[in-house]
Order: C-alpha cells, then sequence, then structure tokens
C-alpha cells in the first residue's frame, strides 16, 4: 500500500515490510520514503491550508459527519485490515473502527464551541483610559500545518483523535503512522480526502527519526501532536519547542489499580482482566500494576486465576479468542526480559497460561511482588500480559507503591466509601482516577493525559481543537 502525498500515491524503492503478528507472515510493503519526499509532503500541506480554509467552518462539519457515515459504510474492510496488521482481536477492532466513526462525529459537532469566539464590551474597564469607546472581540484561528506521530496499537482511533479536530478548526496536517501498522491509516486518510481538498491530510512512511526531525526543523510545522514513548517524546518535545512549535505529547503510563477490602471483589476481578488483557495489555491506559490490600489478596487471587483460565489465545480472526499476538518478536523478547527481572528481584509467579507456538504470542502471567520490589515491571511501562500484583497492610502504603514511578497517566480505586476512595484519589499523581471501574476507560471528548512523565497538554476533541488553534484578540475603537 502506497502513501498519500497530495494528490499522487507515492512510491519508493526501500520498503518496509508489514507483518501479521499472528504468524509472522508479510502482508504488505510501504515505502521508506526519503527526506525529499517529507519537504513535499510539508509543502504541499502549507499550500493546501488556503484550500481548506475556503471551506466555511459549516461545510467542514458537515464533511466530517459525511466521513464518518463512509468509515461506517467501510467498517469490515477497516477491522480486518486493523485485525491482521496489530493482531487485535477482530471484535475489538469492529469496535474501534465504530468509536473512529463517533471522534469525527464529536469534531463535527464540537467545531461549533471550539469557534464560536467572545465579545467583550471594554468599557466594564477603567484601565486604559477610552475604554468607553472601544470592544473587543476573541477569535480562533487554525494555527497552520500540524505533524502527527502515532504509535502501533489503535490505528484508527489515533488518527481520528489527531486528524478530524485538526481539518474541523481549518489545520492540514502531515500524518506518520507506526511501519508496524500503517495500513489502516492510509485507508482512513483515503476516505478523508473524498472530502476535503487533496493536501489536507498527507501520509508519511519510512524512518521515525529522520520524519520526526523533519518536523522539527521544517518553519512550515507550527504544531506537533505525538503518542507514543517517553524517550522519544520528551526528545521531540524539548526540541520542537525551542523551534517556537507547539507539542501534544501522550507519552504512556504504568497504571496502578488499588483494590481496598472493601471492595466489590467480582467486580475488581473483571476490571483488572479487561484493564490488563485486553489487546495481550498493549495500551498505554492498561492495567499495568495490582496493589490490593493483603485481607482480600487469597481470595482476588483465586477468583482472578479462576476467570484467567477460560481465556482463549490464538487467531485473533476468531471472534472467541481473548489473548491475541504481541505486535511483534522484539515485543516478546522484552516481555521475556521484563519476567525474568521479576523472577530475580523476588516475584513469585502464580499463574501462567497457553498460547500458540507460532506467531509473536506472549504468555497471560500473574506474578506476586512484594512493595519494597525494584523490579522494573513496578517501574516501567510494560506492554504486554503480564499482571504484577503487590499486597499492602494500608491505604498509605498503597499511595506511596502507586506513586513510585515516574509516570502518571490513569489510575483506579475499588472501594463501597466514597469518601475513602476519593482522598486517595487526591493523593495519586495521574491525570484521569476512576473509582470502581478499569483504568482502559476513556471518553472522546474529555481531557486525556497525564502528569509526571505520562504527557504535555491534553488530549479530547474539544481540548485538542484549542490545542490547535491560536487565540486572536481584536479591539475597535471608534
Amino acid at each position: 500500500m502506497l502513501p498519500i502525498i497530495g494528490s499522487e500515491r507515492v512510491d519508493f524503492d526501500e520498503k518496509i515490510a508489514v507483518r501479521n503478528p499472528a504468524n509472522g507472515e508479510v502482508i504488505d510493503y510501504v515505502p521508506s520514503l526519503p527526506r525529499d519526499y517529507i519537504r513535499k509532503a510539508i509543502e504541499i500541506a502549507s499550500d493546501a491550508f488556503q484550500k481548506l480554509n475556503s471551506m466555511t467552518p459549516a461545510k467542514r462539519s458537515r464533511a466530517l459527519m459525511e466521513i464518518a457515515s463512509l468509515i461506517r459504510d467501510n467498517a469490515t474492510d477497516l477491522a480486518i485490515t486493523m485485525t491482521k496488521e496489530t493482531g487485535r482481536p477482530i471484535k475489538s477492532s469492529r469496535a474501534e473502527i465504530e468509536r473512529t466513526a463517533q471522534i469525527f462525529e464529536l469534531a463535527s459537532s464540537e467545531l461549533k464551541r471550539a469557534l464560536e469566539g467572545e465579545f467583550i464590551p471594554l468599557d466594564l474597564y477603567e484601565f486604559p483610559a477610552g475604554n468607553e469607546k472601544r470592544i473587543a472581540f476573541i477569535k480562533r484561528e487554525p494555527i497552520g500545518v500540524i505533524g502527527a506521530i502515532t504509535p502501533f496499537n489503535f490505528p484508527a482511533a489515533s488518527f481520528a483523535h489527531k486528524v478530524a479536530p485538526a481539518l474541523a478548526v481549518g489545520n492540514t496536517v502531515v500524518f506518520k503512522p507506526s511501519s508496524l501498522t500503517p495500513l489502516t491509516q492510509i485507508k482512513l486518510a483515503e476516505i478523508v480526502l473524498k472530502k476535503f481538498p487533496e493536501g489536507s491530510v498527507n501520509v508519511v512512511t519510512g524512518n521515525s527519526e529522520m520524519i520526526g526531525d523533519e518536523f522539527i526543523s521544517n518553519d512550515k510545522i507550527s504544531l506537533i501532536t505525538f503518542t507514543g514513548s517517553v524517550s522519544v517524546g520528551l526528545d521531540l518535545a524539548s526540541r520542537a519547542v525551542r523551534n517556537g512549535k507547539r507539542v501534544i505529547m501522550e507519552l504512556g503510563g504504568s497504571d496502578a489499580m488499588i483494590v481496598l477490602e472493601d471492595a466489590d471483589i467480582d467486580k475488581a476481578v473483571k476490571s483488572a482482566l479487561v484493564g490488563r488483557f485486553d489487546f495481550a495489555g498493549q495500551f498505554c491506559n492498561a492495567t499495568k500494576r495490582l496493589i490490593i490490600r493483603e485481607e482480600i489478596e487469597k481470595e482476588f487471587v483465586s477468583k482472578l486465576r479462576a476467570e484467567l483460565q477460560k481465556y482463549k489465545a490464538g487467531d485473533p480472526m476468531d471472534e472467541s479468542v481473548d489473548i491475541p499476538p504481541l505486535i511483534s518478536n522484539e515485543a516478546v523478547m522484552k516481555m521475556k526480559e521484563f519476567l525474568e527481572d521479576a523472577i530475580n528481584e523476588g516475584g513469585e509467579k502464580i499463574f501462567e497460561g497457553k498460547v500458540p507456538d507460532k506467531g509473536y504470542y506472549f504468555p497471560p502471567i500473574v506474578i506476586k511482588l512484594q512493595p519494597t520490589s525494584r523490579a522494573r515491571i513496578l517501574r516501567e511501562e510494560v506492554f504486554g500480559p503480564i499482571l504484577p500484583i503487590v499486597p499492602v497492610k494500608s491505604d498509605e502504603e498503597a499511595v506511596n507503591v502507586a506513586n513510585s514511578t515516574q509516570y502518571g497517566l490513569d489510575a483506579s480505586i475499588f472501594s463501597s466509601n466514597f469518601s475513602r476512595a476519593y482522598e486517595i484519589a487526591s493523593k495519586l499523581k495521574a491525570g484521569t482516577v476512576i473509582i470502581n471501574d478499569t483504568t482502559r476507560l476513556r471518553w472522546d471528548n474529555l481531557p486525556f493525559g497525564g502528569v509526571l512523565k505520562s504527557g504535555i497538554g491534553r488530549e479530547g476533541v474539544l481540548n485538542t481543537m484549542l490545542e490547535m488553534t491560536e487565540p486572536k484578540l481584536i479591539v475597535y475603537s471608534r
């Protein structure tokens, strides 16, 4: 499949193989474009800016609704493509395609709120003198060309979260998908370009470091929106800001789930299963650490193991599969390193599932660790199906363990006492705290992001629109 620059489908001799994680087989190739192609894409996006803004906001709003309809018309093809390139279970892929359509609809509806502006009678203020003869308007204007970079794990929704708000407020986009999973996003760009001018969205594939560097150094890029690793994101952000660019960074997490002794244990078990093992744990807001009061540890673990034994690993195209493959063999090797380190640090393996021999599979594992453990899985972001359980003696100890990482994306607390849960939530270093539900929840029009090294700024359709526009003050004096 070929990326899109302006009206062209561009190719280059050097290729990147896109593999099916379920069997390791190549399903397609995309070109690894040289730097001059990336510059050309940015130039075309810059030239398309005026064409895009010749569409009134009302027409852009209608076009976004029409795109949502086209996404639903192509839902089966998009879901199959996503499952083949990501290994995500087909039932989950279908849900993401529907969510993607809804994000475009949200962008359409929130466009009015983002751009409605404000009128201010300046005679409300004594200073500066003469305000009785002045009025002011505040309007929001598009920022320019957006450079967007996304990871492998949710290609459709991440495309929508970056592209739909940008187009809604009048920005053009140069979009760089993960080289592991570019196919769904190229197909979505094709759909978008049926309703928006050519050059409004350009998709480039190739070396991530080179493309990111061009986004940073090119004067025509006004904002970089990035979802991915902390190390890459913070480097991009620091360099981009030095060049006077805006940034939105969603950089991952090590989300803690705290289960208190007064919790609904059955509900907490179900939430832990979804939180850790959905898509084999390959989400930034997956439940990556389970912190439990020692009074209920045995009961919780017994019920968790019983439910995990029912989980089926296998071909993600099978509707009954719960545990899919990881994205690559490198990801499998990394999980092995995390597990070995945890055992060396005193971890006790209390459950291990079974997975196919062929493909990039890693078994679901539950491992018990002490609060004082220095195991990497309690400190770093783990993109795989290993669930560490840490028993604690007090609420204070639970908070200390939860806050013992460099991340602060999401967290959850399970308790029947709201006041107690709220007090703990107020002490947690996290962008979102969810009481009595999984960390895997996200509301597409509410702020999403984190503190510490989990990000800069917030995503969410309206929040992203505001980040991607500049407020302008216009004053009229008579």
